[in-house]
């Protein structure tokens, strides 16, 4: 499954990783958030602190240029580090 997977974005705020995730879902396009942080859920439920952490965004292989096109017609459009 892995491998069906691409990497759209890696970010370090997890507020704009759950935002641009949420632009992919208005557009009908799956994605994760896969954190570099394995404890960082943990952390943030017991003293209410964010984890440093990255993020990265990942999408289907399918839905990858549908993703980079969603992102682009949004204000995060400056984030995307492909041509």
């Amino acid at each position: 499954m892995e491998n069906d997977l691409k990497v759209l974005l890696e970010i370090g705020d997890k507020v704009v990783a759950e935002d641009i995730q949420r632009i992919l879902e208005e557009s009908n396009i799956y994605s994760i958030l896969d954190s570099d942080n394995p404890a960082s859920s943990v952390l943030n439920i017991y003293s209410g602190l964010n984890a440093i952490e990255n993020l990265a965004i990942r999408v289907n292989n399918n839905d990858y240029l549908k993703a980079i096109e969603a992102i682009r017609k949004s204000h995060y459009k400056d984030l995307l580090t492909e041509a």
